[in-house]
């Protein structure tokens, strides 16, 4: 299945809740805690472990999906099914950085800082850098209120290192400016909508922190449906083997639209789509990216490519209209 190389690929190229974190006051904060700041006065802070911790032990729109399946995968036991049992071994995984590492996020988010300060408007006035080993999310980077959560025990350099940021700081903004939502996402053609979700659906639902809810859907006729929405789903109960991305499944949930509500057209995941059953679907997004789980996903990842001026895409309209949204052109 592509969506392990997809998430991969996310990380190498670059799964929330609304609010923000605990605050320091600046005043408090040294220059060893402070990776970069932007023209108007953003900071990018090194979180300690336990500032870390707060944030992932925090009750937000993300925690409040989350469904015991899940909750057992994330916790690699399957007798845990509530947030609070995984809370604690969340708050254990959560690192304290090396200097190394400070060193090439502070290289990285610098070279960066031209253009995140033309859009820092949009951008809360800390973002705060959280680093953890393979148990939060399985080892995958995300985001959770106005934190960059580095996951997976360490960091890449270079080029991956900027686009992994970019990428995160994509979900810190949008989770910034909710009310921006359904004019950003039709960029890639997608519309509004209220999702009734079935309930059998729901319990195998794997949700995604950058984008814990589905807002949204594409318009495309398939069949006897109106529209499909990107669903992330739990292929299995946790057995004991894997991470994570060992758990994901994925397809095209089809859906009806009637007085801005999607419907689903099936009970459960063997009534999913693949992707490449439904051409026009790949259509309306583009071929820039294969991280297609969401529309968030596909924006994040033309966010990346606009800002890293990437000039070698299919679809080169996108990040550039990505570009021009944020800088309200």
């Amino acid at each position: 299945m592509r969506l392990k190389t997809m998430l991969l690929c996310a990380v190498l190229a670059a799964c929330g809740g609304e609010g923000t974190a605990p605050e320091t006051e600046a005043e408090t904060e040294t220059s060893d805690d402070i990776a970069a700041s932007t023209d108007d006065g953003v900071l990018f802070v090194f979180a300690t472990p336990e500032e870390g911790g707060d944030v992932l032990a925090a009750q937000d729109e993300y925690t409040a999906e989350l469904q015991k399946r899940e909750i057992g995968i994330r916790a690699r036991d399957a007798a845990v099914t509530r947030f609070g049992d995984l809370a604690p071994l969340y708050r254990q995984d959560t690192l304290p950085w090396t200097d190394e590492e400070k060193d090439a996020l502070r290289d990285a988010i610098n070279t960066l800082l031209p253009t995140v300060s033309s859009i820092d408007q949009h951008l809360p006035e800390r973002v705060l850098l959280v680093k953890t080993g393979e148990i939060v999310e399985g080892g995958l980077p995300h985001t959770r209120a106005n934190a960059i959560i580095f996951a997976g025990g360490g960091i890449p350099s270079g080029g991956p290192l900027k686009a992994l940021f970019l990428h995160e700081l994509h979900h810190v903004m949008t989770r910034a400016n909710p009310q921006m939502a359904d004019e950003y996402y039709r960029i890639v053609g997608f519309e509004p909508c209220r999702f009734a979700e079935p309930v059998a659906l729901r319990k195998n639902r794997l949700s995604n922190p950058d984008a814990a809810t589905y807002k949204h859907f594409a318009p495309v006729g398939r069949d006897d449906a109106e529209g499909v929405i990107p669903y992330l789903y739990a292929n299995r109960d946790y057995d004991g083997e894997g991470r994570l991305p060992a758990y994901f499944g994925f397809g095209l949930l089809p859906v009806d639209v009637e007085d801005g509500v999607c419907t689903s057209k099936t009970a459960g995941p063997d009534g999913l789509l693949a992707p490449d059953a439904v051409p026009e679907f790949a259509a309306l997004i583009g071929s820039n990216t294969g991280y297609i789980i969401h529309p968030e996903e596909v924006l994040a990842d033309n966010f990346v490519f606009w800002a890293m001026e990437r000039g070698d895409l299919p679809n080169p309209e996108i990040p550039d209209a990505v570009g021009a949204f944020w800088l309200g052109e």
